[in-house]
């Protein structure tokens, strides 16, 4: 459903309301997306359903800071990185072991590819996602992750990832750079295999 149709606006009007269908409506339209996010930053299985939870609550229990229909998804994702980075910051605090730089590293992993039905073909397309991220940065991953699946804005990659809108475009471009033309098609391709 695009969020500029009416349904999904009206859906999304009653969300805001508290409405217990479009609440569920919601978690179950964008569930796979949040997912998906979570274990690329590095998340564990269990702790990543748990902090998407943790999202979900504090949304119905009160905390509705976005502003329109196409904010809501930005606003899950920088909600769903933000809990996760509270979360293993408490347990590297916890554990004495210290915080790295970035206490969660972006990567994609191409586990996903469990929709595609030829084993084959899951192999080939498999080696050619992690050939290409190879020759990226966990940040760079992740802009493009951004950009290219989920559709953000600049404007929105630059809160999520804490730079400002003009780091966010040359971290992109950066990116697509590093990566010969031909590598560029091929990667953005593969990822609208993967993950849709």
């Amino acid at each position: 459903m695009d969020v500029s149709t009416p349904d999904y606006i009206s859906l999304f009007l009653k969300f805001k309301e508290g409405d217990k269908h479009a609440f569920s409506f919601f978690y179950e339209f964008y569930i796979n997306d949040l997912y998906a996010y979570g274990i690329s930053l590095g998340g564990e299985k269990e702790v990543v359903k748990d902090a998407i939870q943790d999202v979900f609550l504090k949304i119905y229990f009160g905390e509705k800071n976005f502003s329109s229909p196409d904010h809501l998804k930005y606003f899950l994702l920088k909600s769903l990185k933000n809990r996760l980075y509270n979360i293993y910051t408490s347990k590297a605090v916890s554990t004495s072991t210290g915080l790295t730089e970035d206490v969660l590293g972006f990567s994609v992993t191409t586990t996903v590819l469990d929709r595609i039905i030829d084993e084959e073909d899951r192999v080939i397309i498999k080696q050619q996602v992690d050939d290409l991220l190879t020759k990226l940065t966990a940040r760079q991953k992740e802009a493009i992750y951004l950009r290219f699946v989920q559709e953000l804005e600049y404007e929105e990659i630059a809160e999520i990832m804490d730079i400002t809108q003009h780091a966010a475009r040359k971290l992109i471009s950066r990116s697509l750079k590093r990566l010969k033309d031909d590598e560029q098609r091929i990667l953005i391709h593969l990822f609208t295999l993967v993950f849709f």
